[in-house]
């Protein structure tokens, strides 16, 4: 066993020798992407009040009617 066990995963130094060890040599920074908000088309505003109007239709049927 090495001198400091724990620095080694408690392994013994074959076995420490026979695993693969990556290094990394620089970090690069990230660049952050900002992308333009261009907002919503008229088309989506109209297909998402659909779609909620239709959610609303079902659940009120089923509440009020069944």
């Amino acid at each position: 066993m090495s001198d400091d066990p724990q620095l080694r995963a408690y392994l013994c130094d074959e076995c420490w020798g026979s695993i693969p060890h990556f290094r990394v040599g620089s970090l690069q920074k990230r660049k952050k992407i900002i992308k333009k908000d261009e907002g919503y088309t008229w088309g989506q505003i109209a297909l998402y009040t659909l779609g909620n109007l239709c959610c609303l239709v079902v659940i009120g049927y089923y509440l009020w009617l069944k």
